[in-house]
């Protein structure tokens, strides 16, 4: 075995005992993750507090007990997550437990500390900043008692039974310094993490709000679009020959409508396939558009039927429907010659949208009776 074959089998070896401590399943892994950034900071207070021993500002006997109630609280934490049996509450990830025997913790280190103590308050920052994204705002306030809670608890003991702590003695303020700036050290990195992961949160939740309002806009634009061909669809159009009617029964925009469909349809499916059928339907809804103006509207009505609605006299509607018959003619397919037949009615005024179109349809009736590929007018 060369030595990039061992460097290997060494990296497999170490991944399969990191995913027997840390587990695979992603949820349960991301648990423990944080236990474990809870574990380093833990892990280098104590040697503070070790170095506070030779130092003389620590008791031995305080040091064995402040470490056996972490070892004792992290032991169960780790357990209680690697099993998965902290999935059977309702706060699986135990922050709510971890976070508050953290502030005991620390808040015990506060006590035995001597003149060091008030560093052993920094790492409240760590436990309030995992705070902030992993627990609800009751949680919160009861952790903030309960630190608040435990200070005065811890304060008062130094008064009540100063026989319990290490006796207060001068210490150099180079050493005092040099301790908080070692407690940072042990802290910041922590922080650093907790705000690479609230980062994280806000780039998934960024993302998750521009999916969804893309969603959001698509379903908008498929309740008023048709998806193949990109026109209005039938509901969308039923829309705006209801609010045309309105605006006509009004004086304000006089109207009319035509029907278009598609001569022989089913003989393009059956001849050329329906991959061929539906460029069609595409083809001819473009062309239709290339020869309307802004003002007027045209939408799949179904199928192989077009509705247009037109502002105007029916004149105006013949002369555009004419330019769309002859631009399907030429170019809705390159093979084949497609043609369309159209009907067109005027709104009267107090009339509704089913007789409108009724007249419509029967103007279309007329034109493909009449050869197809022709438009006729609603003579009733």
């Amino acid at each position: 075995m060369n030595e990039a074959d061992g460097t290997q089998v060494a990296a497999r070896r170490w991944r399969r005992l990191f995913d027997l401590a840390i587990s695979r399943e992603r949820r349960r892994r991301l648990r423990l993750v944080q236990w474990l950034i809870a574990s380093v900071v833990y892990g280098g207070i104590a040697l503070l507090l070790v170095a506070g021993v030779s130092q003389g500002w620590m008791q031995v006997s305080a040091l064995r007990a402040w470490v056996g109630f972490v070892a004792t609280v992290q032991t169960i934490s780790y357990v209680a997550l690697r099993t998965g049996w902290s999935e059977r509450l309702r706060d699986p990830s135990l922050s709510i437990w971890q976070l508050a025997m953290g502030v005991i913790a620390l808040n015990w280190g506060y006590v035995i500390c001597g003149p060091m103590r008030t560093s052993a308050l920094f790492p409240l920052m760590v436990i309030f900043a995992f705070g902030a994204f992993a627990l609800r705002w009751r949680q919160i306030a009861f952790l903030t008692a309960l630190a608040v809670a435990s200070l005065i608890a811890a304060v008062a003991l130094r008064i009540t039974h100063p026989g319990w702590l290490t006796a207060e003695t001068s210490v150099d303020p180079l050493r005092v310094d040099i301790n908080n700036v070692l407690m940072i050290l042990v802290v910041l990195p922590a922080l650093a993490v907790i705000a690479a992961r609230l980062l994280s949160l806000r780039q998934k939740l960024r993302d998750q709000r521009a999916a969804l309002a893309a969603a959001l806009e698509q379903v908008e634009r498929l309740a008023v679009s048709d998806e193949l061909t990109g026109l209005p669809n039938r509901r969308s159009m039923q829309a705006l020959l209801e609010r045309s009617i309105a605006l006509s029964n009004r004086g304000v925009t006089p109207f009319c409508v035509a029907i278009l469909d598609i001569d022989h349809f089913k003989s393009v499916n059956d001849d050329l396939g329906h991959a061929a059928g539906d460029d069609v339907l595409r083809n001819v809804a473009c062309l239709g558009r290339e020869q309307l103006r802004d003002t007027d509207v045209l939408g799949r009505w179904g199928g192989e039927e077009f509705l247009l609605v037109m502002p105007g006299a029916p004149d105006a509607a013949s002369a555009a429907l004419e330019r769309i018959r002859e631009a399907v003619a030429r170019g809705a397919h390159p093979t084949r010659r497609v043609t369309l037949s159209a009907g067109i009615a005027t709104h009267r005024p107090g009339g509704d949208a089913d007789a409108l179109l009724a007249r419509a349809d029967r103007a279309l009736y007329r034109a493909k009776h009449g050869g197809r590929d022709q438009v006729a007018l609603d003579s009733d």
